[in-house]
C-alpha cells in the first residue's frame, strides 16, 4: 500500500506541480484586495489537483518511452508501481476535480484557464512530443498561464503584470528546457522523441534557439521597464536574473563541443536562480 501511495504521488511530478501552484498563488496574492485563507486554500488545491491531473497524464502517455530512457525508467510505470489503467484513471479524476473546485469558487473563467493549461499540456506538448521539435514551445504555453489563471482568480484577468509575467516564464523556459534536453540528449534520442536538443548533433542550434529566447526575455523586461511599466525592485531583480540566463546561452552557444554539457549544466542551473526573480514581476 505505501509503495502505491508513493507512485500516485511521484505520478504527478510534485516539484513541477509545486512550481505551478507557487505562480499561481504568488500572481492571487499580488492582485486580491482581501486575502481570505480559505479561498487561498481552495486555489492551492485546485490548482494542485488539476497540475497533477495534467503531469500524471504526461507520465500515463510516455510510459514506454519512458522505459528506454535512464533518467525516467525508474518512475512508477515503467517499475510497474500501478497499472497504466489506475494511472489513467487517477490522472482524469485529479484534472476533473481540480477543475471543478475552480470553477466551483472561482469561476468559469479561472475553470476555464485551468483546462486550457491541461489540455494544452496533455492534449498537445505530450503527443507532439513524439513528432516534432517544436514541442517545447507548445508545452512552454502551459507553462506561461498559470500567472493568468491566478489573476482571473483574483478577478483581475486582464492584468498587466500578470500578462507580463505569463510572457516572460514562456521565454524563460526555452533555455531551461533545451538545457535539460542538451544534458539528456541520448535518452530522448533513445526513445526516439525528436525534440532539438536530440536532433542536433553539434549543439549550434540549440545554442542560437537559446540565445534567443533569453535574448527576448531580456527585451520583455526591458521595454516596459523603459516606460514605467515595472518599479525599479522587481525590474532589477527580473533583469538580473534574466542577464544571467543570456549570457549563460551565450556561452553555451561558444562553447567547445566537449565542454557543451558542461554548459548546458551551468545554464539549468542558472535558470533556477532566474526563476525566482522573474517572479517579481507579479508585483509590477
Amino acid at each position: 500500500m505505501a509503495r502505491f501511495s508513493r507512485a500516485l504521488f511521484d505520478l504527478t511530478k510534485p516539484k513541477i506541480a509545486i512550481a505551478s501552484v507557487l505562480t499561481i498563488l504568488v500572481t492571487y496574492v499580488s492582485l486580491v484586495r482581501d486575502i481570505s485563507l480559505p479561498s487561498v486554500l481552495m486555489l492551492l488545491l485546485g490548482s494542485g489537483l488539476a497540475a497533477g491531473g495534467s503531469l500524471a497524464f504526461n507520465q500515463w502517455w510516455e510510459r514506454d518511452s519512458d522505459l528506454l530512457m535512464r533518467r525516467t525508467r525508474f518512475r512508477p510505470l515503467p517499475q510497474k508501481a500501478l497499472s497504466s489503467g489506475a494511472a489513467l484513471t487517477y490522472s482524469l479524476a485529479l484534472s476533473l476535480a481540480g477543475c471543478l473546485l475552480l470553477w466551483g469558487v472561482f469561476g468559469v473563467l479561472t475553470a476555464g484557464l485551468g483546462l486550457a493549461t491541461i489540455l494544452i499540456y496533455a492534449g498537445l506538448y505530450t503527443p507532439m512530443k513524439c513528432r516534432s521539435r517544436w514541442a517545447t514551445e507548445v508545452g512552454s504555453i502551459s507553462g506561461a498561464l498559470p500567472p493568468i489563471l491566478g489573476a482571473a482568480a483574483a478577478g483581475h484577468a486582464n492584468a498587466t503584470s500578470a500578462w507580463l509575467l505569463a510572457l516572460a516564464l514562456f521565454f524563460w523556459q526555452m533555455p531551461h528546457f533545451y538545457a535539460i534536453g542538451w544534458i539528456h540528449r541520448d535518452d530522448y534520442r533513445a526513445a526516439g522523441l525528436p525534440l532539438l536538443p536530440a536532433v542536433d548533433l553539434q549543439g549550434r542550434r540549440t545554442g542560437l534557439w537559446m540565445l534567443v529566447y533569453s535574448g527576448l526575455l531580456v527585451l520583455v523586461l526591458l521595454l516596459p521597464w523603459s516606460i514605467g511599466l515595472i518599479p525599479p525592485l522587481s525590474a532589477a531583480a527580473a533583469l538580473t536574473g534574466a542577464m544571467l540566463l543570456f549570457i549563460r546561452s551565450w556561452k553555451f552557444y561558444f562553447a567547445a563541443a566537449d565542454d557543451r554539457t558542461s554548459a548546458a549544466r551551468r545554464l539549468f542551473h542558472a535558470s533556477l536562480l532566474a526563476l525566482p526573480g522573474l517572479l517579481f514581476l507579479a508585483f509590477a
